[in-house]
């Protein structure tokens, strides 16, 4: 992790970084997000520059709705820094795994998943337009 990085929950404060870099949720989902805490931020040297956001489904499953970093902050480890914080947290709250998908058709993303210890637990066919399918992914955390 870079020494001067770290990782907080997001902020009403922080929605003109948040809105720069993911356009599309709805200020009442940003506003939601936050209010739940599940929208995180990572600085570094005080600027915001990438964010994740997760969502529980059912009630009972973390899944990693969304993971992004401005371009010139990628390939330095922060998306790990951003997804260690988020299992801490989870498992802090007695959560076993965490749940992401990628569509069929994006290798790229395919593989950092498996790079950050992901395993591949089947598609969805036919989710997205033109009948493009979505890869779940599943992330244990073990004990510890």
């Amino acid at each position: 992790m870079p020494a001067t990085a770290t990782v907080r929950p997001a902020t009403t404060a922080d929605l003109p970084d948040l809105r720069r870099l993911d356009e599309w949720p709805r200020e009442s989902a940003w506003t939601r997000l936050i209010g739940n805490e599940e929208v995180l931020v990572v600085e570094v040297d005080g600027a915001v520059v990438g964010l994740l956001h997760y969502t529980i489904l059912w009630a009972t499953v973390p899944f990693l709705s969304l993971i992004v970093l401005q371009e010139d902050a990628r390939g330095r480890g922060l998306s790990r820094v951003l997804v260690d914080d988020l299992v801490a947290r989870l498992k802090g709250q007695g959560y076993v795994a965490l749940l992401s998908s990628s569509q069929t058709d994006e290798p790229e993303p395919q593989a950092w998943h498996r790079h950050l210890g992901f395993t591949s637990n089947g598609i969805i066919e036919n989710i997205a337009d033109e009948g493009i399918g979505e890869v779940v992914f599943r992330l244990s955390f073990g004990e510890g």
